[in-house]
């Protein structure tokens, strides 16, 4: 039996709504102007929980950020 270990709720590298890899370019230590983010509208809600998951501020991914 295997035992994978937590995902880590404070990284930078991750969505806070799902986890997943958001491809933040500032997390990866690129420009801003590189991210993924200046080129859409995120929608203010999903911002908003995630920032109130664990008082971090962590970029969202493509999916839960894009306005419905």
């Amino acid at each position: 039996m295997s035992i994978t270990s937590p995902v880590s709720h404070s990284d930078p590298k991750r969505c806070p709504l799902c986890e997943q890899d958001n491809q933040c370019a500032v997390a990866a230590g690129n420009k801003p102007s590189n991210c993924w983010c200046m080129a859409v509208k995120i929608e203010q809600q999903a911002q908003h929980r995630a920032n109130t998951i664990d008082g971090k501020k962590r970029c969202l991914c493509q999916q839960c950020g894009r306005a419905f």
